[in-house]
Order: C-alpha cells, then sequence, then structure tokens
C-alpha cells in the first residue's frame, strides 16, 4: 500500500482539524450549552481519532525476512490451552503444526486442557502415535482457583503449560501460543519467525496474521483487514506491535523477564506486550497468514461477547495498568487503539444531538451565513477521505463494513467504557470463552438500541426533508453526518438476524505471499 495517499489525507484532515477546531470553541451556542457542548467534545473525539492514526500511520514497514535453514531448527515449545473446544476442532489444530515446513522432532507441542477433557486426551494419545517422531503432551493444569494455579482464564492455563516446557525441556528458547481452533496458515510460519528471533537477541516475539474462516463477504469484519494489513505494519515501524495471542511466537527469555503470561487482564495477549515493550524489548509483525480461524463468531450474541471482551480489557490497560517505559511514539500508537473504543461515546452523542437539530432548529453552534459551512464541511469530509485512504487497495466495502461495526457496536464499547472507569484497577471478571459454534436466530432484542437510533435519526431526517422550503450548507452538513449514522446502523441491525437462512459458508481465504514492499 502506497503510505503518501495516506499522508495527503492524513495533512488535510489535520488542516480541517485546526481550521474548525478553534472555530467550534468560539462558537458554541451559550443558549443550549447541553446541546453544544457534548456535540463539541464528539467532534473533538473524532478529531484526536483522526489525527492519532494519521500519527501512527505516517510510516509502515515490514521486516526483511531471514528464514531459519534447514537443518538449524531449534527446539520449539508450542502451547495449545484449550477448554470444551470440539476435538475434531483441537485435532486440527494439532495436525497443522505438525504438517508445516519444520521437524517434528523439533517440536513440543502441549495441548493444555482446562476442561479435562477425556475425549481430548484420548486423541493427543491417537496423534502421538501417528506421528511418532513429535513431543505430543496431554497436560491438565492446576484448577482454577487453587493456590498452584497462576491466573484463573487463558493465562493460567499458558503459564502452566510453560512451567510444564521449563521443568521437562529447559534447552528451549522460543514458545508459540496457539488457540485451540486455529490452524498454521503459512507452512513457513516457523521457519520464518523464528528465524526473525534468532536475528534480533532484543526481540521479544513476532505476531503474524491472524485470518479466519468466514462467511462470504466477512460480514463480522472478523478478518480485520484494515489492522492486519495497515495498522500493524505502522506498528511494526513504531515497535508498538502487540500480540494477539494465536500466531505468535515468544522468546522464552522476554516470557521470563516480564513474569510470564500476565493474570490481571481478562486475556494476557495486549497485556503481555505493553509489558514487554515497557521493559526495551522489541516487536516485530510478520506479513504471512500464522493462525486461520476454524470458527468466528457470526452471530450477534457471540460479537457482542468478542469485542465487549476486547473493549474492556483494552480501556483498563490503558486506564489503569503502568505504561512508564514506554516512548512517545508507543504512547500515541495504544491511544489511538484506546480512542477507536472511546469514540463510541462520540457516536451515541450524534446519535442523540443531530435529531434534536433536524426537528428543532437549535444547533450546536452560533451559525453566521456560510461560515459554519466551510469550516465544518472540510472536517466532516476529510474524515471519511482518511477513512477511505487508510483502506488502501482494499475493496471499499472493507472500509464500510469497519464502519458499520464501529456504529453498530457503539453501545457494547460505551458500556465497556463505564465498566473499565467504574470498576476500577482491582476489578477481578470471569472470562467466558468465544463460543465456537454459530447459533443463528433473529437477535432483536439485543439489536434494540441500534433499531431505535435507526428509527430516531431516519425519522427526523424525513421531517426536516419535507418540512423545510430552503436548505443552508450547514443544515446539508447535519444531514450528511446523519447519515454516516443511519446507513452504517442499518447494515449493522440486517446482522441481527444473519444466518436465518444461511448461504454458502466458509468463503476460501486468499493468502498473499510475504510481501517486504510495504511503506513508501
Amino acid at each position: 500500500m502506497n503510505t503518501w495517499a495516506v499522508r495527503l489525507a492524513g495533512f488535510f484532515a489535520l488542516g480541517s482539524t485546526l481550521w474548525c477546531g478553534p472555530w467550534l470553541l468560539l462558537h458554541l451556542n451559550v443558549d443550549h450549552l447541553w446541546m453544544s457542548v457534548p456535540f463539541t467534545i464528539a467532534l473533538g473525539m473524532t478529531m484526536a481519532l483522526t489525527l492519532a492514526t494519521f500519527v501512527t500511520e505516517w510510516r509502515r514497514s515490514a521486516p526483511v525476512p531471514a528464514p531459519v535453514e534447514n537443518g538449524n531448527e531449534p527446539m520449539v515449545g508450542i502451547l495449545i490451552p484449550t477448554m470444551h473446544e470440539p476435538v475434531r476442532m483441537v485435532s486440527r489444530t494439532v495436525e497443522s503444526v505438525l504438517q508445516q515446513n519444520w521437524p517434528t522432532d523439533r517440536m513440543v507441542i502441549v495441548v493444555s486442557d482446562d476442561g479435562k477433557t477425556r475425549d481430548v486426551e484420548l486423541e493427543v494419545a491417537r496423534l502421538r502415535k501417528m506421528y511418532a517422531s513429535a513431543n505430543i503432551i496431554y497436560n491438565v493444569p492446576p484448577q482454577r482457583g487453587s493456590v498452584d494455579r497462576r491466573g484463573d482464564a487463558k493465562a493460567g492455563n499458558l503459564n502452566a503449560a510453560l512451567e510444564l516446557i521449563r521443568s521437562r525441556y529447559p534447552e528451549i528458547r522460543f514458545i508459540e501460543t496457539r488457540d485451540a481452533d486455529d490452524e498454521v496458515g503459512d507452512p513457513d510460519f516457523l521457519r520464518q519467525t523464528v528465524g526473525l528471533l534468532e536475528k534480533d537477541p532484543k526481540l521479544a516475539y513476532v505476531q503474524t496474521i491472524k485470518s479466519a474462516k468466514v462467511s462470504e463477504g466477512d460480514p463480522f469484519n472478523n478478518l480485520e483487514p484494515l489492522f492486519y494489513h495497515g495498522n500493524m505494519l505502522a506498528r511494526h515501524d513504531g515497535n508498538s506491535v502487540f500480540p494477539c495471542g494465536s500466531g505468535l511466537v515468544w522468546r522464552e527469555e522476554a516470557l521470563a523477564d516480564i513474569g510470564d503470561f500476565p493474570t490481571w487482564s481478562l486475556v494476557e495477549d495486549l497485556l503481555s506486550g505493553v509489558e514487554a515493550l515497557r521493559r526495551g524489548w522489541n516487536s516485530a509483525y510478520l506479513p504471512i497468514y500464522g493462525a486461520v480461524a476454524q470458527h468466528a463468531p457470526e452471530d450477534i450474541e457471540n460479537v457482542y461477547k468478542q469485542r465487549g471482551t476486547w473493549s474492556l480489557d483494552t480501556l483498563r490497560i490503558m486506564f489503569w495498568w503502568h505504561l512508564d517505559g514506554l516512548n512517545l511514539r508507543q504512547r500515541i500508537q495504544f491511544s489511538q487503539l484506546a480512542f477507536y473504543y472511546l469514540h463510541s461515546l462520540a457516536t451515541i452523542v450524534f446519535i442523540v444531538v443531530l435529531p434534536i437539530s433536524l426537528v428543532t432548529g437549535i444547533y450546536p453552534m452560533e451559525l453566521s451565513g456560510f461560515e459554519a459551512a466551510y469550516r465544518f464541511w472540510p472536517l466532516i469530509v476529510s474524515s471519511e477521505l482518511f477513512l477511505i485512504a487508510l483502506n488502501g487497495r482494499q475493496p471499499f466495502e472493507t472500509a464500510w463494513r469497519l464502519k458499520e461495526m464501529l456504529i453498530g457496536l457503539a453501545p457494547v464499547y460505551a458500556r465497556s467504557f463505564f465498566r473499565a472507569v467504574i470498576d476500577g484497577p482491582d476489578a477481578r471478571y470471569v472470562y467466558r470463552i468465544t463460543r465456537k459454534t454459530d447459533d443463528f436466530h433473529w437477535y432483536w432484542t439485543s439489536t434494540v438500541v441500534q433499531m431505535v437510533a435507526f428509527a430516531v435519526l431516519s425519522g427526523a431526517l424525513m421531517y426536516r426533508v419535507l418540512n423545510s422550503a430552503s436548505w443552508s450548507a450547514f443544515d446539508m452538513g447535519l444531514a450528511y453526518l446523519t447519515l454516516l449514522q443511519i446507513l452504517p446502523l442499518a447494515g449493522f441491525i440486517r446482522k441481527s438476524w444473519f444466518g436465518v437462512n444461511p448461504f454458502a459458508r466458509h468463503a476460501p481465504i486468499a493468502q498473499p505471499e510475504l510481501s517486504t514492499e510495504i511503506g513508501d
């Protein structure tokens, strides 16, 4: 992707912010501060997200490949935590690990079963016989809540498996973590990731692309193309890559330095990366397919659970965890991640304020001729153009799908914000595993808020169209901003009955070649 398009769009957004921001503050509708202040703060949050993204996306890069040569493969410990995943799913994951381009006698695979499932134990025994040269271990971690366990959720399972590796194979220097439903995508996954770790002794971990088998069009944005094909390349350039839990290889020394997998957060991945970076370790993102999930959430209830966990954990870390040790560029990168979820509050403000202005004619700003138009329009247009630039050569539907999810999930992310703030740093949550099957029906009760918002916004816009003989440029701007809420909401509401009449599922996933031609 050509970063110059991103830079030009970012400069337009920056100029629009400087052009509009001071004007907003100087032209608040003082007679209706209950409206003007929240609306201005919401626009300010949009500006903050846009500018943070502009700064973080200024440079992108990928590491130069340094694959391990044949015959020089070090021993690697592979941790596969599981809890009530289907046995066949776990088996396919283990087999994909064994079938990649890496000697099986140079692997130690630990299937660590928090569910203590007899069928999983038997399947591991079967695989052990089938792959006689491989070291495949079935492990049951200490019971949750016991004094012998370090962490009740997935981190506790990983820590138990890591302790087993250290006790039996102290020579192992590299540790892979792989979710029980994530098959290996690129057959050279270990060869490429371990090669980078051997090349740079200060490199703590290498993260790769996490993909998934999804329905045609990826309606719930499970593939996260803007993240994996854009943002993570910028994070690599800024030494701000964070682990995503799977398709990931750690240096064992770095894990030991951070005290192993952290147990304070809901999930261990993001916080473990923050801890390593704080201590001066490096991070890397390699744009190859390291993990392909056999299932991705495609019903509203499961999506809420997964995205709610991600947003709550991210915001708790940003609000309450220690970030000292991170440099300025790293802090901006992680702040941008928090702004992504915090923008849900701005979305809610827009949904409340816009219909009031359209129906009553009360505006958040004091208007003076066309001044509001030529101040306001560049701001809202530049934000959309910047998103298109970030989308690069990918289909426009990719960016639009992200927008649908961001606006549709605003109530979920806003709830995470309030929970993170109110519950404080000492809150303890019970982690619930994301369901590995879809439950298709119409989730109308789960999307009542979105349907009400859609109805109110649509009704207000229709009222304004039918009852206005003339439109000012600012009115048109408000109408445009309203449409930018209505259309994504409509797309999200449609997802509430996705799969009720399912068509072909699990579209094939194109796996591009490793590229180092990313950036300038």
